[in-house]
């Protein structure tokens, strides 16, 4: 694949929930997919983080354990996507009501809108026009 692609990163904590959004988004958009549970994140360096065009991140019933990944992710500019089985976080979780929620199941239809509208742009690189 191309490196030029958008990079998504999807931190969950169930791979077949991990497999089914990866299914739904590449049904959807050319993109590369990355597959980790959450707390692999935690060892991703700033230059790691920098190449994620958005990541879709499993929120847990108690999201305030989770607190300092999430801000350390939107310290890096990685823009977040919520996902989460939990009615508790249906109107967002709490501290960061601006980053929407995908609810599990996912429907493929919601799932990908609110993707495509978080997916940070990657610049298209510049054609080559012939000079002769």
């Amino acid at each position: 694949m191309e490196p030029s692609l958008p990079h998504i990163l999807i931190a969950e904590r169930e791979f077949l929930i991990a497999l089914d959004a990866e299914y739904l988004i590449k049904a959807a958009l050319d993109c590369r997919i990355s597959l980790l549970r959450p707390e692999q994140l935690d060892q991703w360096d700033a230059a790691a983080l920098a190449d994620i065009d958005l990541c879709l991140l499993d929120v847990p019933l108690d999201a305030t354990r989770i607190t300092a990944r999430i801000e350390r992710l939107i310290e890096a500019r990685v823009p977040l996507l919520f996902t989460t089985v939990g009615e508790i976080h249906r109107d967002g979780v709490a501290g960061f009501e601006v980053i929407p929620v995908a609810r599990k199941p996912y429907d493929g239809e919601t799932l990908v809108a609110l993707v495509k509208a978080r997916l940070r742009e990657r610049p298209q690189p510049r054609e080559e026009t012939d000079q002769n």
